[in-house]
């Protein structure tokens, strides 16, 4: 967990020797045994734009963005959405209802909508 957290998802399974590795050492079964993953990030207003939270576990590396004026969380395509569509074969609606399910759960965060990190791409943001 600790290289999840220092480096990112995919070079820690490179460094057990690939995501089924990470998975079994994990003990990762299901969709949201992934998700649960990331239940203790750090959550950091950003400063460059009040409406935005952070969701990271260091700095410049944010995993999702809130959205506080649109109501919509931004999940990390390279981090999070992308495994969810290759290692669990979920389509589009199907993580976006799992993880709308775990943001409320695990960040009480209640009446969003999740989606792919198209806001990253749009926009650095480092704070």
């Amino acid at each position: 967990m600790d290289l999840i957290k220092s480096l990112d998802i995919h070079k820690a399974s490179s460094a057990v020797g690939g995501i089924d590795n990470l998975f079994k050492i994990l003990d990762i079964n299901s969709p949201m045994d992934f998700l649960h993953l990331f239940d203790d990030l750090d959550v950091v207003q950003s400063e460059e734009e009040p409406e935005l939270t952070l969701f990271r576990y260091k700095p410049k590396h944010n995993l999702m963005i809130y959205n506080k004026k649109s109501d919509y969380v931004y999940i990390s395509y390279d981090d999070i959405w992308s495994v969810l569509e290759d290692k669990f074969g979920l389509n589009y609606y199907e993580i976006r209802k799992l993880t709308v399910r775990w943001v409320n759960e695990v960040y009480n965060l209640r009446g969003i909508t999740t989606g792919r990190d198209k806001f990253f791409k749009k926009r650095r943001l480092v704070g």
